[in-house]
């Protein structure tokens, strides 16, 4: 997904470019936000956000329950599908991103 990129906090990177007469031309920074995404899909709770009540996963309330590896996989690809990022990609993705830090 391509769009406007932020920090870990959620503040907006701002990169600002001004033209030759001073006037600003650009400001907000543009690039792959599928991290970023799935990150709020994932951390959001059901309600928090207006337009899609049903989108977030609620994966704290996962911490100290009793739930199967299979149930949570589950509503991980549940909000990740909702919020429009493929579960399969992301999933190989992230362990491409593992296996090269390693």
């Amino acid at each position: 997904m391509k769009g406007v990129l932020t920090y870990s906090d959620f503040t907006l990177q701002v990169n600002v470019r001004k033209a030759a007469n001073g006037l600003i031309t650009g400001g907000l920074v543009i690039g792959d936000n599928t991290d970023q995404c799935a990150a709020v899909a994932l951390q959001m709770q059901q309600g928090e956000l207006k337009e899609d009540p049903l989108l977030g996963a609620g994966l704290t309330k996962f911490i100290r329950g009793k739930y199967s590896r299979s149930e949570i996989d589950q509503r991980i690809r549940q909000h990740l599908t909702r919020a429009g990022i493929n579960y399969q990609n992301y999933k190989q993705r992230i362990a491409l991103t593992i296996n090269a830090e390693e």
